[in-house]
């Protein structure tokens, strides 16, 4: 760790000594020319074997002295390199994730200048501290999964205290446990699900996204509780089109009911159980009780008339004595064409 340190603060000190330099123009030919010279693909390939080794103070010794076109067409090369050695298990540690961040931390040195028709545009000659940073962020990313799956599997993953950070650092982490939940055996997933019904802190999540993946990696009627019960967004409403797909499976028609009780997903809820056909028995005693009820009968009974229900509407009426149930009924007619 102390060679990558070193060649990390001599990199550091050359890039604060650049913020003063103005790049220096040139044209695509001569970045061409200079990336296809023999004088770098060699250069490159001595200086491999100290980055496969991460001898970064030597291999910093070697490029420091070059020219500095010479030494940014090396740099961007070696960079190259590192992608394809990455590919490799135990491709990439952090003596070598050290050295790429510093690349990625560079001053561009030399400019290009593109016209257009009547327009300029300035970018770097050399554009490996994208891909340097880029490859840093995989890698930090593969580190963080496999931890994430490690402490998973034995229990000791507390989600509360893992997705923490600001907005940027939970959405980067929860992406991560969405990539790689489905890799996660049974008994892992019952675990993480428990916690959303034991842990208060996980209330405050920003989004849907975690809670919404684990309702249905294990089924948990309590998680789906919590889901139905939060602001909806992308993510609740995701699912429920999900649930809907699989209607009328008894586990998903039970939560596309249950999904009514939110305020924003209740009518895509309702229209999701009304277009089953023929409908389910639980699905059809749900819809009746619903059709007395005053906040969202009149939804139930339109919903349920414009999709072919109304002789099934009028034996209801006829036979129940409840006038907020006949009421809703005559709002449904009056909606027909």
């Amino acid at each position: 760790m102390q060679i990558g340190l070193l060649a990390v603060g001599m990199i550091a000190a050359q890039a604060t000594a650049q913020i003063a330099i103005q790049p220096t123009e040139i044209s695509q030919q001569d970045v061409e020319h200079i990336q296809a010279s023999l004088q770098v693909k060699n250069r490159v390939s001595a200086l491999r074997q100290y980055y496969d080794s991460s001898d970064f103070a030597l291999l910093e010794s070697h490029l420091s002295p070059l020219p500095p076109l010479q030494q940014e067409a090396v740099r961007s090369q070696l960079i190259d390199y590192a992608i394809g050695y990455a590919a490799k298990p135990d491709g990439l540690d952090q003596a070598k994730a050290d050295w790429l961040e510093a690349q990625a931390a560079r001053m561009p040195v030399f400019n290009v200048v593109e016209q257009g028709d009547g327009y300029l545009v300035t970018k770097s000659a050399f554009h490996y501290g994208a891909k340097a940073r880029s490859l840093v962020i995989r890698w930090q990313q593969q580190l963080l999964a496999q931890q994430m799956l490690e402490q998973a599997e034995d229990g000791k993953l507390q989600l509360s205290q893992w997705l923490v950070g600001d907005i940027q650092a939970q959405a980067f982490r929860r992406d991560i446990f969405l990539a790689h939940l489905p890799e996660l055996s049974e008994a892992a997933v019952e675990v993480l699900a428990g916690q959303f019904t034991s842990d208060s802190k996980l209330v405050w999540l920003p989004d849907n996204a975690v809670i919404a993946a684990l309702a249905a990696a294990s089924g948990d009627e309590g998680v789906y509780h919590l889901l139905w019960r939060r602001r909806s967004d992308q993510y609740s409403l995701a699912e429920l089109n999900r649930l809907a797909g699989l209607a009328p499976q008894p586990a998903a028609t039970k939560q596309l009911m249950a999904a009514t009780i939110n305020p924003t997903l209740k009518l895509q809820a309702y229209r999701a159980l009304i277009t089953l056909k023929p409908l389910p028995v639980a699905a059809r005693d749900f819809l009746s009780d619903k059709l007395s009820e005053v906040d969202d009968g009149e939804l139930v009974a339109t919903e349920l008339a414009r999709s072919g229900y109304l002789e099934w509407l009028e034996q209801l009426a006829s036979a129940s004595r409840s006038q907020v149930l006949q009421k809703n009924f005559r709002s449904a007619l009056a909606t027909l064409p």
